[in-house]
């Protein structure tokens, strides 16, 4: 398969003169190798002796053949495995056939490797040490918020321009398929660091990173009732663009990310969302139907729905139950989970959804009321236009009314079974009034949407923008129909020696054997080791055998020299010695549960 003039190079096997080559072509159309060599440019000094080129390449290399992105794996295929033809190609001098000279060319790739990076790094802060607050603080460089800013714009045009490079491969077949279909996620990607220890009082050796927590906006340390929240891992977040298939269209290609920004995770969401759309759309893909989850729903409007739609995004999402219902009102026409209704619209078909998801209405019921709020809905007259506002009219006006409304006299004819508006509002408000309103584009931005929540139309949009974010559905195996195969009776659990008790370190009898489960059961030291006991204390009993056919209750071990085989302390504990000797039917069963310590 080719596209873009650009043949790709066979799957599978080591890494190839042709793989070399695509490589190469694909970091010449990215254009960044010649801009970052430009930023490294200085006047003084010996000359790099290894390309920016050659060490970009050799990376896309390492992921086309599946390989671990590590500077000793691109040490090792520019100077070990590659032919003499690909070395030219990159501008790569020498090989490494020795352990020192591999040394010395591991240092000439990280060396650029590191320059590359410092290039776009908008951190200002220490890495590759765990030092305290104080050495962090004083180590830390000093970056106006202009400088963070532009060395973040270099980092995500960087990324975005591989990005695009890839995506031109793609035949215009398969380009031609994407009709703007949108999905935006973010995923945590862990680091190699630790996280900061409360204990030792030190910092993460990668400080950038943040604890990444799957709930709400993915920094929240507790819940809305205070709950602590699971922390993942130490790590940075990736927002995500890729294309979605239209509702029923047949997969053509995969869904592939046309945009990728990294932050701290939970650092302002609806902002980095905002700018990874906006660099796709300025590399030229059509905007369409925009999904994202509800840790979008709830970004500000400024950052985030407000620049998305200027692009051209339809959004399509979900809400909170605390966002159900009436969410903004202008001129009297209400906004309801997302769409503009009549003031008279009723309650029950404002509160469907939430009564849906208390258990309160069936399904059934919950369609049937989606669908009558269809007549209520306000119709478009004009707009949006580029400011964003828009007019609608009233349901009940116009030649075709959907309502009939006495405050309309020419929607009251002809009564052909239409809705009727029976409790119209005693004070009309401008929508009842006038031919049509205007609604700016801030009104309710956090929660407008174009489809109808919970229409069949919603959810089919929903579904397919919303697959790219669990590919793992596709990995499921296909199970027949039918009910499922009875489970294997489950096989018998045995209990292991707890360290807590000290069983396993000294090699005692397990520590629920109630003459050594006491509240004073004297610990181990230098006058009483393992496997001995004091003067005032019972013989201890040997360790038990899963294999054993006496009856534990009744078979006591001979005492060690010097003690008596009767128990003198058992008045201690009248109770455990009475329940211990009890026989019963089960006693087997428990000598299979108490194994001996390892």
């Amino acid at each position: 398969m080719s596209g873009g003039g650009l043949t790709l190079p066979p799957a599978g096997g080591s890494v190839s003169d042709e793989t070399v080559a695509f490589a190469a072509e694909l970091t010449d159309r990215s254009g960044k190798a010649p801009v970052i060599e430009a930023a490294l440019a200085r006047r003084t000094g010996r000359p790099r002796p290894l390309p920016v080129r050659a060490v970009l390449a050799a990376l896309v290399c390492l992921a086309l053949d599946d390989r671990p992105l590590f500077l000793t794996e691109t040490t090792r295929l520019l100077f070990q495995h590659m032919s003499p033809a690909s070395r030219r190609l990159l501008g790569v001098s020498g090989t490494a056939t020795t352990e020192r000279a591999f040394l010395a060319a591991y240092r000439r790739v990280r060396y650029c490797f590191a320059a590359i990076c410092s290039a776009m790094d908008p951190s200002a802060l220490p890495k590759n040490r765990r030092l305290s607050e104080q050495d962090l603080a004083a180590r830390t460089r000093k970056m106006t918020p202009a400088q963070i800013q532009a060395a973040r714009g270099r980092l995500e045009a960087f990324i975005n321009s591989l990005i695009e490079a890839s995506v031109s491969v793609l035949t215009d077949e398969e380009r031609a398929a994407f009709d703007g279909c949108t999905g935006l996620d973010a995923t945590p990607v862990p680091l190699f660091s630790r996280g900061p220890s409360k204990r030792t009082g030190l910092c993460a050796s990668d400080p950038d990173g943040g604890w990444y927590v799957r709930e709400g906006d993915h920094r929240e340390r507790e819940d809305d009732k205070g709950k602590p929240l699971r922390k993942i891992a130490w790590a940075l977040e990736a927002t995500i663009a890729a294309t979605a298939r239209p509702p029923g269209a047949p997969p053509g290609c995969p869904n592939l990310a046309i945009g990728l920004a990294i932050t701290r995770p939970g650092e302002d969401p609806g902002g980095t969302g905002a700018r990874v759309l906006a660099s796709a759309a300025a590399r030229g893909h059509k905007p369409g139907w925009l999904g994202y989850d509800r840790a979008y729903t709830q970004a500000l409007p400024e950052r985030f729905h407000l620049p998305a739609r200027a692009l051209g995004y339809k959004p399509v999402m979900d809400y909170r139950a605390d966002q159900l219902g009436i969410q903004a009102n202008t001129g009297g026409a209400l906004l309801a989970e997302g769409n503009w209704y009549c003031p008279a619209l009723p309650e029950p078909l404002i509160t469907a959804t939430t009564r849906l998801r208390d258990h309160a209405i069936s399904p059934g019921l919950y369609d049937q009321q989606i669908t009558a709020r269809r007549p209520y809905q306000l119709k478009h007259k004009d707009g949006p236009g580029a400011d964003g506002y828009q007019r609608l009219t009233c349901p009940a006006a116009g030649h075709h009314p959907r309502l009939i409304c006495p405050l309309r006299q020419a929607s009251l004819t002809p009564r052909d079974g239409r809705p009727k508006v029976l409790q119209p509002p005693p004070e009309p408000p401008r929508l009842c009034t006038q031919t049509a309103i205007t609604i700016a584009p801030d009104v309710g931005a956090r929660y407008r949407q174009d489809l109808p929540y919970g229409s069949p139309a919603w959810h089919a949009r929903y579904a397919a923008l919303q697959h790219h974010r669990r590919p793992q559905r596709l990995r499921q195996r296909h199970r027949p129909p039918g009910p499922r195969p009875a489970s294997p009776p489950p096989c018998p659990r045995h209990r292991r020696p707890v360290d807590l008790h000290r069983a396993a370190a000294d090699g005692r009898q397990h520590p629920q054997d109630p003459r050594l489960a006491g509240a004073h059961r004297p610990r181990q030291g230098p006058h009483h080791p393992a496997r001995t006991t004091a003067a005032d204390q019972p013989a201890r009993l040997p360790p038990r055998r899963l294999t054993g056919t006496s009856n534990p209750a009744t078979s006591i071990p001979s005492p060690p020299a010097g003690q008596s085989a009767t128990p003198q302390a058992s008045p201690q504990h009248p109770q455990q010695a009475r329940r211990h000797s009890q026989p019963g039917p089960d006693n087997d069963q428990r000598r299979c549960q108490s194994p001996a310590p390892y």
